[in-house]
């Protein structure tokens, strides 16, 4: 049950792919023609999901929850994702995610993809994307003694690409803030924070066991970029963005399989997802014996 739980909040937070910053470019992978282009999660977003494993991080925001891998357990998440927007498709693959648990409080995890992106017509731009170092710490655990609500804040790390616009600076970080509610059949759980690059965000999932093996998953993000783009911006992005996706997850102990579709439902520009899917399987082990039951 622990590893199959595990497995799951790790799906759900590398399944919804990273994306870049709304509105700023904050980096690959999706963004890239923005000033060039999603979880989840190792750890807990972009893209749209890991609990985590990591992260969901999409478009400028990310989503996770407030549980924390056992100490001495690790896991690996392998996925890919094809985003499409007005202006160019991407194919992301592979993406790596992985998270480790440290202590009862603590877990650290990392993100990154390799991209193919281009304009319809034109050339393919690979290269490995933005790297999120991630690490989660835990105020409250989601235990039936605290009522199943449960608290923890994710400090991350962004280290842009070597396509990164030489106008942002290497490196950035970020510091959401993530609840959980767990009740029998059900639980939902969300981030809200701020990304030094200019966003702030708030995002949130409902999951729902349909039996011991397939687990599904609803998400809703909404970021704002507080920065303007620049007077004779050849590219004007809106500033505020609002995404969905839905997935689902098959698992079994120590193994898991996920997909999940999206698309952005505020406005349209260059830099929306009129589709995005993503899939991937993730394996869970143990990096060295804890002693924790």
């Amino acid at each position: 049950m622990i590893a199959r739980a595990t497995l799951v909040l790790a799906c759900l937070a590398v399944s919804v792919v990273s994306v870049a910053a709304q509105g700023n470019g904050h980096g690959h992978a999706y963004g890239l023609l923005k000033s060039s282009a999603p979880t989840p999660s190792s750890g807990g977003a972009a893209q749209v999901q890991p609990a985590v494993a990591g992260g969901v991080r999409n478009f400028g925001s990310w989503l996770d929850d407030a549980s924390i891998m056992t100490p001495g357990s690790g896991s690996l998440t392998l996925s890919m994702a094809w985003f499409r927007s007005p202006a160019y498709h991407e194919f992301d693959a592979p993406i790596g995610d992985g998270a480790i648990g440290l202590t009862r409080k603590a877990q650290f995890g990392f993100s990154v993809p390799y991209y193919h992106v281009n304009a319809p017509g034109g050339p393919v731009v690979r290269g490995i994307g933005d790297l999120y170092l991630t690490s989660k710490v835990q105020l409250r655990e989601p235990s039936a003694s605290h009522g199943g609500f449960g608290v923890a804040v994710i400090p991350i790390v962004t280290v842009l690409s070597g396509e990164a616009d030489i106008e942002r600076r290497r490196m950035s970080w970020g510091v959401p803030v993530s609840m959980e509610l767990q009740r029998d059949g059900w639980r939902v759980f969300g981030s809200t924070g701020y990304f030094s690059q200019g966003s702030i965000f708030a995002s949130g999932a409902l999951e729902v066991p349909l039996s011991s093996q397939v687990t599904v998953t609803g998400t809703l993000s909404r970021s704002h970029s507080t920065i303007d783009d620049p007077p004779n911006a050849a590219i004007v992005l809106n500033r505020t963005r609002t995404d969905i996706s839905g997935g689902a997850t098959w698992s079994r102990p120590g193994l898991a399989f996920f997909g999940t579709v999206g698309r952005t439902i505020s406005a349209q520009d260059a830099n929306a997802a009129s589709l995005v899917l993503s899939g991937g399987i993730s394996f869970v082990f143990d990096a060295w014996r804890s002693g924790v039951k």
